[in-house]
């Protein structure tokens, strides 16, 4: 259970909150949030580390637990306890949770995840506005994790994109 409570904790040092509290309000905390408010270089900073608590999550984590970590931490940083459980995505930390991890599925699913993102941005989004083209890209990286990753990954992948799709569902409806 300490290590639950431990994970969500670092889950929620949001980086683009603690960086730039400026953005909460504006748009979301993540890398993309602040890449549209504050420009690359910010975005960079939250992004590295977002992926960066991902991975010292998964550092501290005892092999058994690791499938429930990953999600204790994609809470923390959607539901922050130190910003009025309104945070991110989810999704850089469970990137560092997962090449920490797995690094080489990892990987192979990221890049399936942005080649979608780059073709959904190019054929669809442009025109229609909707999901955003990173969000849209991860639904494919997640559902790779599960057909790349050994049994304890599987199950943490789905705990981890649980959290992400109800924390992407709140987004789309405007919470």
């Amino acid at each position: 259970m300490g290590y639950l409570l431990l994970a969500y904790l670092l889950g929620s040092l949001v980086g683009g909150l603690l960086f730039f509290p400026e953005v909460r309000g504006k748009d979301l905390p993540g890398g993309s949030g602040v890449f549209r408010k504050k420009g690359p270089w910010a975005a960079l900073l939250v992004v590295l580390w977002d992926v960066g608590k991902g991975v010292l999550a998964l550092l501290l984590t005892p092999e058994p637990l690791r499938p429930y970590t990953g999600a204790a931490l994609v809470a923390g940083h959607t539901w922050p306890l130190f910003f009025r459980f309104r945070g991110g995505g989810g999704i850089a930390p469970s990137l560092g949770y997962f090449l920490a991890w797995y690094p080489r599925e990892t990987l192979l699913a990221s890049a399936l995840a942005l080649g979608v993102a780059g073709a959904y941005h190019l054929l669809w989004w442009r025109k229609r506005r909707g999901v955003y083209p990173i969000p849209f890209g991860a639904i494919f990286g997640y559902l790779a994790l599960l057909f790349l990753l050994p049994t304890a990954g599987r199950l943490g992948a789905l705990w981890v994109a649980g959290v992400v799709l109800l924390r992407g569902l709140e987004i789309l409806r405007g919470r």
